[in-house]
């Protein structure tokens, strides 16, 4: 999934949770070999089509995945010339 779709798919349907919803929220950590990996099985599993009520949440999950390697893959250069300030 290219960065112009996982926006893409973030712009067709996530919305932010309310305080009355029952969203469930989910941070994990994992080395970036895992996090290919596990981007790979969500790819796998998304294009299968055999869970339709979970593909807005694979897109999600592809979404946050792919930037997040991509950023370990390319850390930004912003402020790395500026000297920090205390």
């Amino acid at each position: 999934m290219s960065t112009g779709q996982a926006i893409a798919a973030l712009e067709s349907g996530f919305h932010m949770a309310r305080e009355d919803d029952d969203t469930v929220y989910c941070n994990v950590q994992m080395p970036l070999a895992r996090g290919r990996e596990l981007l790979q099985l969500v790819t796998a599993l998304r294009d299968s089509g055999a869970h339709p009520n979970l593909d807005t949440v694979f897109a999600r999950m592809q979404f946050e995945l792919t930037m997040s390697i991509d950023i370990v893959e390319h850390p930004p250069t912003w402020g790395a010339a500026e000297p920090t300030k205390h």
